[in-house]
């Protein structure tokens, strides 16, 4: 475990707590895990042990020499601070049963959060694109907007990941060829490249039209509102040939309205559209 130099100190209040960050010579941000472990009521011993046996941050613990009571007095010892990067992942490994009880529901509340923001970072790794169109179809508007800005954010996080070099020494680590899935990402942003996809409000307005043509489907045969969220995702994507919606061309976007609309109708035979179809939302989006 390496040893840095302070260079500056910055107190900060969290979960009702005063700590400290510091910033070290290696121009990372770093906090005192038994500052932590003391707040929490946890064993600092064991939890120092617990990160260093994981291995997806134990590169992120250092010992910093920094001042710490003695007696009546002060003394400069090496404290065992991580990286403030990793707090929110050690933070989520913590068992909550043995945080001291006027924090327990915080840190359950903190480590629920954790895995909601883990899931919408990852999703999209883990998950394939026209499943996911399929389980957002079903989610509010605002949330499925977060989610599509999580995807984006993730996107970027990797494009600037190969640029810098810092994905190419963590595969290298786990024994894999970055030369596989640069070689297949070129792929991918070549094959999309060669058309004008619909842009985020596109995608959008076509999810929620997906959304109203399911929805009819399911009132009027009752059948499981999953089961017609995929149905119409899945004939829409066969019609267009297309792996998921936001893949639509650009210039196909007025065909698959009418396409939609053709299928709403099929349902609501004699009825007027939806304005979603046809109103004021789809001049805009050009």
């Amino acid at each position: 475990m390496s040893v840095l130099a302070v260079v500056q100190g910055l107190p900060f209040v969290f979960y009702g707590e005063a700590f400290t960050a510091y910033l070290a010579s290696d121009r990372q941000w770093y906090i005192s895990i038994g500052d932590v472990c003391q707040a929490l009521g946890v064993d600092m011993s064991s939890q120092r042990q617990r990160i260093l046996r994981d291995e997806a941050i134990s590169d992120r613990l250092v010992n910093i020499p920094l001042e710490t009571p003695y007696q009546d007095t002060t003394r400069v010892q090496e404290v065992s601070c991580l990286n403030l990067r990793a707090l929110p992942y050690w933070l989520g490994t913590i068992d909550a049963a043995r945080v001291r009880e006027e924090h327990r529901k915080k840190v359950i509340l903190f480590k629920r959060e954790f895995a909601e923001a883990a899931w919408a970072v990852f999703r999209s790794e883990i998950i394939p694109p026209d499943m996911l169109a399929e389980m957002d179809a079903q989610l509010p508007r605002d949330e499925r907007e977060y989610h599509e800005a999580m995807d984006e954010l993730r996107r970027v996080r990797n494009k600037i990941d190969l640029i810098s070099g810092r994905l190419e020494g963590e595969i290298e680590r786990l024994g894999a060829e970055l030369g596989d899935i640069t070689g297949r990402l070129g792929s991918l942003e070549s094959a999309l490249d060669t058309r004008q996809v619909v842009n985020a409000a596109q995608a959008r307005l076509l999810q929620e039209i997906i959304t109203v043509v399911a929805l009819t489907l399911h009132e009027k045969t009752r059948r499981p509102k999953t089961q017609c969220f995929a149905d119409v995702h899945e004939e829409f994507k066969t019609a267009f040939r297309i792996p998921v919606y936001s893949f639509l061309p650009a210039e196909q976007l007025e065909a698959a309205i009418t396409y939609l609309g053709a299928r709403w109708r099929f349902y609501n035979p004699g009825q007027p559209l939806p304005e979603i179809f046809g109103g004021s939302h789809q001049p805009s989006l050009f």
